[in-house]
């Protein structure tokens, strides 16, 4: 019985220590929007999120190209 008990002690101890402890992995995300500045000053941003300097993903809005994507 007091082997039982210790087992569910020190099982119940590294649940609590590992709950509590942050993640290696873990990170902030952040919004980084990726902005087109255009020659006449205009400016489009796609909304994307970041964590730490990684890009996560991005809105499927996008910029058009500078000329206007014509040939």
């Amino acid at each position: 019985m007091r082997k039982k008990m210790l087992l569910l002690g020190l099982a119940m101890a590294a649940t609590v220590v590992s709950l509590s402890t942050p993640s290696v992995n873990a990170c902030s995300y952040t919004a980084c929007p990726i902005c087109t500045t255009y020659p006449d000053g205009s400016e489009c941003c796609v909304s994307c999120i970041c964590c730490g300097k990684t890009l996560i993903a991005c809105t499927d809005h996008y910029c058009p190209p500078a000329d206007g994507g014509g040939d």
